[in-house]
């Protein structure tokens, strides 16, 4: 497998850099993924004591915040000085290369069409590594479906001691569905006051209904009376051991 480095740094748009975890984040937003990652990292495989390190995250529909939370899963768990990769594989948005300064073309779409080399980014100062979604294909589910992507996670999780995986929504696409049956463990976003019961339920049924792993659930967008509503800010986490 021929792999191109580059460096990735957060993108100053749209307030990105204050979205994704960093030193100079608010503390309340930092102890909520130090918590995050401390119960991630007791989270089990299906039918398996052994840890899972492998993570897929979706939500029930869009725009409910899993790809920044995915990044900043990842950002977590390579400021405790673990090896990490964030593989974008939403291949119908492809949000992290608005997140980051990506303006690279090949990607992980490329790399499974055999049209290009896999591009791998490295990010300053922690041990992260990003790969990007690169050209978006007309045919997404057919390519997270082939033995080229299962092969693909399963090096990363020999070679980093945490994958987390950006996804499609569950409801909206395939996609996902097929991704959680090649992970250790799914996590779903939900956005507080906002994510339908009914279609948070109709993504975990999809996802049971594959034999998927369901390792938590985040919720997100809480409104405390004494904060500012923020999305993120504040965040419940439940978790199957």
């Amino acid at each position: 497998m021929k792999i191109k480095s580059q460096k990735a740094e957060p993108s100053q748009n749209n307030n990105s850099s204050y979205f994704l975890l960093n030193p100079g984040s608010p503390a309340e937003i930092k102890d909520s993924y130090i918590k995050l990652r401390t119960n991630l990292m007791f989270c089990t495989k299906k039918d398996s004591e052994e840890s899972c390190k492998v993570f897929a995250v979706s939500a029930a529909n869009k725009a409910e915040g899993k790809s920044v939370t995915a990044a900043n899963i990842a950002i977590s768990f390579a400021m405790l000085g673990k090896k990490t990769i964030l593989i974008d594989a939403d291949m119908r948005s492809s949000s992290q290369r608005k997140l980051w300064k990506n303006r690279s073309q090949a990607g992980l779409c490329d790399f499974l069409a055999k049209v290009m080399p896999l591009e791998i980014y490295s990010v300053d100062e922690i041990p992260l590594s990003i790969v990007f979604t690169g050209t978006l294909p007309y045919n997404p589910a057919e390519l997270v479906s082939t033995k080229k992507m299962k092969d693909f996670v399963k090096e990363c999780a020999e070679h980093y001691e945490y994958v987390i995986i950006d996804t499609p929504s569950f409801n909206a696409y395939a996609d996902a569905q097929i991704i959680s049956t090649y992970v250790d463990g799914v996590i779903l976003v939900s956005k507080s006051g906002s994510t339908p019961a009914k279609d948070l339920n109709e993504a975990i049924d999809t996802l049971y209904h594959s034999n998927g792993n369901l390792s938590g659930i985040i919720i997100n967008n809480i409104k405390e009376k004494s904060s500012s509503f923020f999305s993120l800010k504040n965040m419940k986490f439940e978790y199957n051991r």
